[in-house]
């Protein structure tokens, strides 16, 4: 515990001599970074150990130790009881891995910044690391954040990172309850497995009401959280959900007074990514897994989602969505204030699979014609959204759009239209954009256009019932188009 106590001590001098402070008044007086609001866009990375089995998802290291679970039946079968998680650490030997390739496939997504994954619950840290032996650089000489943030800066790309390792304190508890042979059973190799703590009644799923953490948990994970950031010097950092509980919340003031004070050091502007009641309102940006919000927020937010529907990390059995799909979703987070964190999961070998690298390259193609109205886009003031409401939230991105659904986003003079439809008929018509003082509006429309077609104008008429646009015939809209509309 030297070397965290000796931490923590740095922690507290940069808090004592800094312009950030450990509780929500000084935290709120945080700024969304400029950068952020610009671009829109970003890649979210897994990629780490659970790669290697490639089975199920990336929750494998804690599925294979629960009985009845499909990954612990699979990982018997395949691998043997004995054989346990630390033992795919040697096999995790991305000899493909090439940070300037990657990079290079997301500029053409795109994208305006990347976040891997520093630390996923498994405990492994992707970077070299002084506090924790487990860590890339020391187990097979690589520090693969620092390769990422090297192609980034060549490439002019944002670099981010993510943190989940306060769900580690629980996350391989499964082994205690149901194979008492194991390693992490008998307390062998604590720094890697972590407590794996088990609430009194047994179930080793109640991890919300049974189980808090340690006051000595607390003070490494501060401590590790802040060499992360030291280490890897990221525009933003994201928290997975656990950090919302009451005993991390002065540790997680600590570290956000730390990071910001560090920011300033560095000469940028950095931001915090969280869930749920995590942090007090306005001092970082607020996330949504895999869901929407409902209307406009007042301020901008974080949708994080992947282009696999079933693992965060690469699987053998991984189900992908469509371009199409994913534009759409993209198209409702933008109309809402929203920014949009694409998820891609790496092969254990470095690779990154064809069917994501094609989503990235038509999600690119998209941008190069649309992103006029995505980078440093705002709501449209009438509204975000026409048509059918839909259940939003966490885990509600499955939605089917209609030739009646439209989203909106503005820019300097200009009002963007994206019907949802998979198809447009002869004439398109948008309720939001109908003449009224309320609920409509007042601008003299000068010219309507689809993006990628300025040289031609689309007619149109506007009455108090809608405004119509005449799109020239049925059109396809599977991947979809943009209504520009230039007013006075």
């Amino acid at each position: 515990m030297k070397e965290i106590d000796s931490y923590l001590e740095k922690i507290d001098s940069v808090i004592e001599e800094g312009k950030f402070k450990d509780n929500w008044e000084s935290l709120s007086q945080f700024k969304i970074p400029s950068w952020y609001r610009k671009g829109r866009f970003g890649i979210f990375i897994h990629w780490g150990v659970y790669s290697v089995p490639a089975f199920c998802n990336e929750w494998y290291p804690r599925l294979m130790y629960k009985k009845g679970q499909s990954a612990c039946i699979h990982h018997k079968k395949k691998y043997g009881r004995n054989f346990e998680y630390r033992h795919f650490i040697k096999d995790f030997r991305p000899e493909k891995f090439n940070a300037d390739e990657w990079v290079d496939l997301f500029k053409k997504s795109g994208a305006k910044y990347i976040m891997p994954v520093g630390e996923h619950h498994d405990g492994v840290k992707m970077y070299e690391s002084s506090l924790n032996r487990w860590n890339m650089m020391e187990l097979n000489g690589r520090d693969y954040m620092s390769e990422l943030h090297s192609a980034c800066d060549k490439a002019d790309l944002g670099f981010m990172i993510s943190n989940h390792r306060a769900e580690h304190f629980w996350f391989f508890n499964g082994a205690r309850k149901y194979f008492p042979e194991s390693e992490v059973a008998q307390n062998k190799y604590p720094d890697l497995y972590g407590p794996a703590a088990l609430p009194a009644s047994n179930n080793e799923d109640k991890y919300d009401s049974e189980i808090t953490a340690d006051e000595n948990y607390l003070k490494e994970w501060l401590a590790t959280a802040c060499e992360m950031i030291d280490r890897n010097k990221p525009l933003a950092v994201y928290f997975d959900w656990w950090v919302h509980n009451d005993e991390f919340r002065p540790y997680l003031k600590k570290f956000l007074a730390y990071y910001y004070n560090r920011g300033i050091e560095w000469g940028k502007e950095v931001c915090v990514f969280y869930k749920w009641g995590a942090l007090f309102d306005g001092c970082g940006i607020f996330d949504v897994e895999r869901g929407q919000i409902d209307g406009i927020s007042r301020k901008l937010w974080q949708n994080d989602t992947a282009i696999a529907k079933n693992s965060w990390g690469f699987t053998e059995g991984n189900k992908f969505k469509t371009p199409g799909e994913i534009i759409r979703n993209m198209i409702e987070v933008f109309s809402k204030n929203g920014c949009y964190m694409l998820n891609v999961g790496p092969m254990s070998d470095g690779r990154i699979c064809e069917e994501e690298k094609n989503v990235l390259l038509e999600i690119g193609k998209w941008l190069t014609v649309n992103g006029e109205a995505v980078y440093g886009s705002y709501p449209f003031e009438v509204c975000c959204f026409e048509g059918k409401k839909k259940k939003n939230g966490s885990f509600k991105e499955n939605k089917k759009f209609s030739s009646k659904d439209f989203c909106f986003t503005s820019g300097a003079g200009k009002i963007y239209a994206f019907p949802m439809g998979k198809s447009l008929s002869g004439t398109v018509k948008i309720k939001s954009l109908k003449n009224a003082n309320e609920g409509g509006i007042r601008y003299k429309i000068k010219r309507i256009y689809f993006l990628g077609e300025e040289n031609s104008s689309l007619s149109f008429s506007q009455d108090s019932k809608c405004l119509t646009v005449n799109v020239g015939g049925k059109t396809d809209n599977e991947i979809p188009k943009c209504i520009c509309i230039e007013v006075e």
